[in-house]
């Protein structure tokens, strides 16, 4: 049977909108995806519109975790899709069979995240991620496919979901998508959450026998913390992944990009605890922290016995003085870079900044306040002023990889593909076998 100039091989799976075969294109001799609308929807003009969207939505992407579209057309009374043909088995399939490590969470999650934040920069809402919608290929690479009920921005397009209608699939929607309330990319980052939970804990954040329970839960409920679950988790990394659950999208992560900056610096945290490399210095900074203040008590201590015991005058007081004015200067200075960071994972970027500037004149000859500052901007929209920043963490530390991918980020957001390249090549050539890095830069080609 054919469709178009598209031979039917075999059926490889099928959903409330249509079927999806293996198919030959004869015309360049490859496999292809087939999407089939069921013929029964073709005469709703609802469900044919939302399938062309589809075709759409992803026909607008070119992103190496998102699926690719062919062709489209109608025959035999219905309307196909034509997309690549992927290696690979959907993510829920790969869970039942086995569990992730960490780090390959953290890999499959900033792939995801990635591929959202790129199509969210786009103007399109995926609206029903789920594990279902994701392929791992066997090198490791995941796609997030079926844009069927995904939503474009676009003003000209009026709202096709009806009143009372429901898109998605119950267990991964957000708490606005299950209220029916407008949504936006936050959306598909809370579905991206409720992933998460789910591969570090094995188990979705809200276990309910009907469907009625599980929008109560969504909506009203708050999910067991995953370290609770899972003693295995940090609490860094369970914090990141409640805060993706937040009902409140104003809330959440406001972007994919940063929730994969927060993975990365969870996991080496938990690798390397006291790790003087860019991502593991926050805790290291805190524990400095509570050091200089236990110190700073331990010279008080023992200032006040020197001074009644053995009456050694006034230079042991000013010299004791003089130690705790150094220490409590020290305190002040990681106190601001503490602040900082910690409104930086508040998403409060512009208010970081100020903490930010102070930690930069203060620690002149540490990359680290110059990096989070060149992220701050990043996340601001201003890459022009992230380039600057990050240009002076890299130099501090010219082999610190993150700070070159950021630099490379910075480069390519204003512009500047060519110099972008340049900074990757470098980058690669230090680690030539980080898999981030290649396909990074297959992606800028």
């Amino acid at each position: 049977m054919k469709y178009g100039r598209y031979e039917i091989v075999k059926e490889i799976g099928k959903g409330s909108m249509g079927i999806v075969y293996q198919a030959h294109d004869p015309d360049i001799d490859r496999l292809v995806a087939l999407k089939i609308l069921h013929k029964h929807l073709v005469t709703n003009q609802s469900f044919v519109q939302r399938f062309f969207k589809e075709a759409k939505a992803i026909g607008r992407l070119s992103h190496p975790n998102i699926v690719i579209i062919h062709d489209m057309g109608q025959d035999h009374d219905t309307i196909y899709i034509a997309m690549e043909f992927l290696e690979g088995e959907p993510l829920d399939r790969v869970m039942q069979k086995r569990r992730f490590s960490f780090e390959e969470i953290v890999d499959l999650g900033s792939q995801m995240a990635s591929a959202l934040d790129y199509a969210h920069q786009k103007g399109i809402v995926h609206r029903d991620i789920k594990p279902n919608n994701i392929v791992v290929q066997p090198d490791g690479r995941i796609r997030i496919t079926d844009f069927g009920i995904a939503r474009i921005d676009d003003p000209n397009m009026a709202q096709q979901t009806q009143a009372g209608e429901i898109l998605g699939s119950p267990a991964y929607m957000s708490p606005e998508q299950v209220m029916g309330k407008k949504i936006d990319g936050r959306s598909d980052l809370y579905s991206f959450g409720v992933i998460l939970y789910e591969l570090f804990t094995g188990e979705r954040p809200f276990q309910k026998e009907n469907l009625a329970a599980i929008f109560r839960a969504i909506t009203e409920e708050e999910p067991q913390e995953p370290a609770e679950k899972n003693p295995a988790v940090s609490k860094s990394l369970s914090t990141t992944i409640m805060k993706c659950l937040n009902k409140d999208p104003d809330n959440r992560f406001q972007t994919g990009k940063y929730i994969t900056k927060n993975l990365f610096i969870c996991l080496n945290e938990d690798k390397n605890p006291p790790s003087p490399a860019a991502v593991g210095k926050i805790d290291k900074v805190k524990n400095k922290f509570y050091i200089i203040i236990g110190l700073i008590l331990v010279i008080i201590t023992i200032a006040g016995s020197s001074f009644f015991l053995f009456k050694k005058g006034k230079k042991l007081e000013n010299d004791l003085k003089e130690k705790e004015d150094q220490k409590e200067r020290e305190v002040k200075k990681k106190s601001n870079f503490i602040i900082g960071i910690d409104l930086v994972n508040q998403g409060e970027f512009k208010e970081a900044l100020k903490y930010l500037e102070l930690a930069k004149r203060e620690q002149e000859n540490d990359p680290e306040p110059y990096f989070w500052t060149g992220g701050c901007y990043l996340n601001m929209n201003q890459p022009e002023k992230a380039v600057i920043e990050l240009e002076q963490a890299v130099k501090l530390d010219s082999e610190n990889i993150e700070y070159m991918m950021n630099l490379a980020m910075a480069y390519y957001q204003s512009g500047k593909k060519d110099k972008a390249k340049q900074i990757l090549q470098k980058a690669q050539n230090i680690a030539p076998d980080n898999k981030i890095i290649k396909e990074t830069m297959d992606w800028l080609k």
